[in-house]
């Protein structure tokens, strides 16, 4: 496939799956205007980001990276039902053994994240955990068999579902439910949730019916087995700060720095969204194009379109931030903290850096190299875990913001030196940077200007034409290399 194929397929692909993640995930978002609203305080808000990271860790470790190998191993020729089967066998085995072993030792996991006595938490976050567990590969195979148009359809009915229920649930909370705390309901309405994606997915999920390959089971587990330490790796660099902000902090100001933390984060999801609907759709191709002649040439060009994109996303972002924060949060004590606005753009640049590290990732993935990329995974989360430990005491959730941004740009710059020596693709590294580098300037300079000029509608006329002066820069800066 030529490159204008590739591209194109890898847009109108990432259009789709961005239908399902970055509009549901925008409506998902908008929880944050009635969580704000009805949550009775910001530490509430802050009890339900902390759970949620705690999640994260268990949705890597019951896949166990399972996923990729199921891409890696049709990718070289096994075939895709057998490597289907083998792999759901599997997680459906260790899925029941960690549900059977969470049930019984409930009261225990409760105390261990910090919320003693409340073990109908814990019940309630394994109903939608095994779910979205069982579901997981069904969802790599509809990716894989390139059917994004019904991914996208399950994705947002799973999130219509869980949407329509916490509305229901804060707003008009029947009295037969009277007897669960907000907390609770909002975790009902993502265990419903699951469940009912699961249910779609059913014919998906027991379609196991192949004979079990003992071998190819153990290639397939000795390829992903390290992938489970770079999604915990992933994780840690993602989430660990949410958690570690209870431990680390005076209960009441742990759960009170989440929530300023946790709801301002929400309002980098358009970066977010953009990077996963990207990963999803350019995953499953990357596979597919490796042995094509201008694979590599073909790679370096999408790098650059999607820091391109990145980085327009970022401006649109930080130069309305002000006005989108008090549209979405609707509790004016999340304002009390001035903090919550300055980490945004930090954050916004940090995940444009983990999209960038995506992209290179692809190195261990395509030589087989999974131990490597777990060695410099674990050593991004190792770092993240300790400047987390001895920054958090002294500047709360800022530190949290600015390690993450530290550790990504220097897991992109490590992946890209590991890469180049065990899989070399020729990156147009001076364009990416005048990317970069210009964006940043960009918005330091419409600071600068409109922090002088108190006419709004002036100040929108100079936003909108900086974003302008960034698309023909952007444009200009295109790779002008011919690949056929």
């Amino acid at each position: 496939m030529s490159s204008v194929g590739l591209i194109r397929k890898l847009a109108s692909q990432t259009a789709i799956y961005g239908l399902s993640s970055m509009l549901g995930r925008f409506i998902n978002f908008l929880l944050v205007i009635p969580h704000t609203q009805y949550l009775k305080t910001v530490n509430s808000y802050g009890d339900i980001t902390t759970i949620f990271s705690f999640m994260a860790f268990f949705n890597v470790l019951l896949t166990y990276g399972m996923e990729t190998s199921y891409f890696n191993f049709i990718r070289n020729g096994k075939d895709s039902k057998l490597v289907y089967s083998i792999g759901q066998k599997s997680i459906l085995f260790t899925t029941l053994i960690f549900a059977i072993f969470v049930y019984i030792f409930a009261p225990q996991c409760a105390d261990f994240i910090g919320y003693e006595g409340q073990k109908e938490y814990i019940y309630i976050c394994l109903i939608f955990l095994v779910f979205d567990t069982l579901s997981a590969l069904p969802f790599a195979r509809l990716r894989y068999e390139e059917k994004p148009l019904k991914y996208a359809i399950i994705k947002l009915l799973n999130i219509g579902v869980n949407i329509s229920l916490n509305l229901f649930f804060l707003k008009a909370t029947p009295n037969v439910l009277a007897h669960f705390d907000q907390v609770s309901l909002i975790l009902i309405a993502n265990a419903i949730a699951s469940f009912i994606s699961f249910l779609i997915l059913a014919p998906i999920v027991f379609q196991i019916n192949k004979p079990f390959d003992k071998t190819l089971f153990q290639d397939m587990l000795k390829y992903a087995w390290p992938l489970v330490f770079v999604g915990f790796a992933g994780i840690v660099n993602e989430t660990l700060d949410r958690t570690l902000l209870k431990k680390l902090l005076p209960a009441s100001e742990g759960s009170y720095q989440n929530g300023i933390y946790g709801a301002f984060y929400k309002l980098t999801m358009v970066m977010t969204m953009f990077v996963q609907a990207f990963r999803f759709a350019a995953e499953p191709l990357f596979f597919k194009q490796k042995e094509s002649k201008d694979s590599r040439e073909n790679y370096a060009l999408v790098m650059y379109w999607f820091i391109a994109v990145c980085t327009f996303i970022f401006l649109a972002c930080v130069f309305f931030i002000e006005p989108l924060a008090h549209l979405f949060i609707k509790n004016e004590a999340f304002f009390e903290n001035p903090n919550g606005l300055y980490i945004v753009p930090i954050l916004l640049i940090a995940n444009m850096f983990l999209g960038i590290y995506y992209n290179l990732s692809i190195w261990y993935r395509f030589t087989n190299n999974t131990r490597l990329g777990a060695i410099l995974a674990i050593s991004a989360a190792v770092l993240t875990i300790f400047l987390n430990i001895a920054l958090i005491p002294i500047w709360g959730f800022v530190a949290c913001a600015w390690i993450t941004l530290l550790v990504y740009a220097l897991m992109c710059v490590a992946s890209y030196i590991l890469g180049q020596h065990h899989y070399q693709i020729p990156y147009f590294l001076g364009k990416y940077a005048i990317l970069i580098f210009t964006s940043v300037g960009i918005w330091l300079l419409s600071k600068e200007i409109v922090g002088h000029i108190h006419v709004k509608s002036l100040e929108i006329a100079i936003l909108l034409a900086l974003l302008t002066l960034m698309l023909l820069i952007i444009w200009m800066l295109q790779p002008k290399r011919k690949i056929t």
